[in-house]
């Protein structure tokens, strides 16, 4: 009841990938181990193998759905109240990292929660030798920084080869197989398609230059049978499959001493980012143009971001010698001082 009460305000992704898919199943799951469905039964057990992130969410709309039942007199008793208040998000009990799979831009530049790029090259090495299929799109999401949903959704009709960039415009959700627009995340006001440059015979160009072309509205990236992917199977092919004892291509890595730690396939997204703005120099608001997660520009100098950030290339290096700053800070007083004297003679 309280599903079809919060339906109408909830995008249709979200109502059934979360409401009517992960919190439900969560419930349903944890009241057949704990055949109860007594508060704190369901509560240790959600703790002890869910996500505490999940679990502070599931608690939180439980309480309110007892709340609900309570102003129309169905319910007297809500054992739920301010349980969701007592649960830090640190970490999940008994879960390792492996397992707690929350596409967030928390932190995107907390270099803990990304691959060295020597290490995604190492990645990206072994996928080709060993899993070729997903090279490209795994290559792209290393390359580009964008959310799984975004590479997916990728068309043709979004390169814009004359103008050396692509248009990131669209997500594709898995749970209802649809494409919707960009989220606004408030990061630039009104802001849903942004622009990543893909400078001619640069490494990007020539990736995208290597498949073959389809038509304007078909997808850049497909499954193994022609289809669009279905992130699951990567995420499988990714971490591994438990119950069937398959080992993915992290541990794999790890087991040969070429990695150190686990990272979900979200991570290349923070490797991305750290990369261009730790190694290569890249301005955080640049970036943040590129990729869409938020960081603070004011709206004065957001026009001059948009167009500034078409010009740069996100494969080389911009950090400067401190003779070629000195250079441009020269010519920039100089041009200053030029339209200065423009202005006196007008």
């Amino acid at each position: 009841m309280y599903c079809e009460y919060r339906k109408q305000g909830l995008r249709e992704s979200v109502y059934k990938g979360k409401y009517q898919g992960r919190y439900k199943n969560f419930l349903k799951s944890a009241i057949e181990a704990t055949k109860s469905e007594d508060a704190l039964k369901i509560i240790n057990l959600l703790i002890e193998n869910r996500s505490l992130k999940t679990v502070k969410l599931v608690l939180s709309n439980l309480e309110k759905a007892y709340q609900v039942g309570i102003k129309q007199k169905i319910l007297s008793y809500n054992p739920y109240k301010d349980m969701s208040d007592e649960i830090i998000t640190k970490s999940a009990k008994g879960k390792t990292q492996k397992e707690i799979e929350v596409e967030t831009d928390d932190d995107v530049l907390d270099r803990g929660k990304a691959y060295t790029w020597n290490e995604a090259q190492i990645i990206l090495s072994y996928v080709q030798s060993e899993y070729s299929h997903w090279f490209n799109f795994l290559k792209f999401k290393f390359l580009t920084g964008t959310r799984t949903g975004e590479a997916i959704g990728l068309m043709w009709c979004d390169i814009e080869w004359d103008k050396e960039r692509i248009l990131i415009r669209r997500n594709y959700d898995r749970i209802t197989k649809k494409f919707y627009p960009l989220k606004n995340d408030n990061s630039y006001k009104g802001d849903l398609v942004r622009k990543f440059p893909i400078p001619k015979d640069g490494e990007l160009w020539n990736l995208l230059k290597s498949i073959p072309q389809g038509e304007p509205n078909e997808v850049v990236f497909k499954s193994k049978i022609g289809k669009i992917i279905d992130d699951t199977n990567f995420g499988q092919v990714w971490r591994g499959r438990k119950n069937f004892y398959r080992k993915g291509i992290i541990d794999k890595l790890i087991q040969q001493n070429k990695l150190t730690r686990y990272l979900s396939p979200y991570n290349t997204r923070h490797t991305f980012i750290t990369h261009a703005v730790f190694d290569l120099g890249i301005d955080e608001k640049v970036v943040s143009k590129w990729c869409g997660h938020k960081v603070e520009v004011s709206n004065k100098h957001y026009q001059d971001v948009a167009i500034f950030a078409e010009r740069i290339n996100p494969e080389v290096s911009q950090q400067q010698s401190e003779i070629d700053l000195l250079k441009q800070q020269l010519a920039e007083q100089q041009e200053l001082i030029n339209r200065l004297m423009e202005n006196r003679d007008i």
